[in-house]
């Protein structure tokens, strides 16, 4: 491995959005990646959903280079509105920050992930992250002429999930950072 590959893997990081400035990173890239490079109006990309939802910034050192929500629902992790700026979306970047957020579900206890994907990016989804197109679940996307594909996969179980029988000041910390010492304490 050359040693640009080992610093940039080091350098990768992905934080789960939890102030302001995340959520800002959050905006400026979906208005780059989807406003602006795909001319996908604003009120379909940010939506009452943002509310609802797990935002995930991924970081190449202190610089944003993509993000995505994920929205949960009973048994399955539904991933939404991901992207990356175009000089980071190489294959080695992306499936390392979406590994990571294979992590954090696993450890929520959900083992099902499911997203959309258009026709374009349903490879990367297949191949380099082990999804799957659901059959006869397709639809038309922002006025598309190809229908985007639903996909699934699994992930594999938290040894350790967050659950009824954690300690209770787990439950009570901030996503993500459940293993990290109380700040009151």
């Amino acid at each position: 491995m050359s040693q640009s590959s080992v610093n940039r893997k080091n350098s990768l990081r992905a934080v789960v959005a939890t102030t302001p400035e995340h959520m800002r990173d959050v905006t400026i890239l979906r208005s780059i990646c989807f406003v602006h490079e795909l001319d996908i109006p604003p009120a379909f990309i940010f939506d009452g959903n943002d509310s609802q939802a797990t935002h995930f910034v991924f970081y190449d050192g202190d610089e944003p280079i993509g993000a995505l929500r994920i929205r949960w629902f009973a048994g399955f992790a539904k991933y939404e509105r991901t992207c990356f700026r175009e000089k980071y979306r190489n294959p080695f970047i992306i499936k390392r920050c979406i590994q990571i957020t294979f992590e954090h579900c696993a450890r929520k206890g959900f083992t099902r992930i499911v997203t959309q994907s258009e026709p374009r990016l349903t490879r990367l989804w297949t191949k380099l992250l082990g999804l799957e197109v659901m059959e006869g679940k397709d639809t038309y996307l922002f006025g598309s002429e190809e229908p985007y594909h639903l996909l699934t996969g699994e992930i594999p179980a938290h040894p350790e999930p967050v659950s009824m029988d954690s300690p209770a000041e787990v439950l009570l910390r901030v996503e993500g950072a459940w293993d990290q010492a109380d700040r009151f304490s």
